[in-house]
């Protein structure tokens, strides 16, 4: 069992990864291979999808989703610094890094690049690192209230 400090690198290292291949997998769906084309199955699978609002598809302009993300990156760098364990530093890296490559293409291209279908709904891995890192502080914060 890995312990330590090398815990902590393999934590910080594998969120990273993760966000790489997000950037990585967005920029490949983006070719001209993907457009009109799913791979895989009606529930599972890999196909192009441009996000023009926010999660689960809330449409909120823009010009109002911009600066409340850097608000919201500003803030939540800052709740990382001052975590209070290493495992909920990890968890709000993962999500600073997931809304960060979201932020990125909203600035970029005008929307959010999704490619993986998963039942009726289209999602990348930045939203996952997102949805991961909210879901464990969410437990870690109600293990502490118990």
């Amino acid at each position: 069992m890995i312990t330590g400090p090398a815990r902590t690198i393999l934590g910080f290292s594998l969120v990273g990864c993760l966000a790489l291949c997000d950037r990585l997998f967005k920029m490949a769906i983006e070719h001209s291979y993907f457009l009109e084309k799913r791979l895989g199955w009606r529930f599972f699978g890999i196909e192009q999808f441009h996000n023009p609002g926010v999660a689960f598809g809330i449409p909120i302009p823009l010009w109002l989703v911009l600066p409340l993300t850097i608000f919201f990156l500003i803030g939540l760098f800052i709740w990382t610094k001052k975590a209070n364990s290493t495992k909920a530093a990890i968890a709000c890296t993962a999500i600073f890094l997931g809304a960060l490559s979201n932020a990125f293409d909203r600035v970029t291209y005008g929307y959010t690049i999704d490619y993986l279908r998963i039942a009726n709904a289209i999602i990348n891995v930045a939203d996952l690192l997102i949805l991961g890192g909210i879901i464990y502080l969410a437990l870690q914060s109600q293990s502490r209230k118990n």
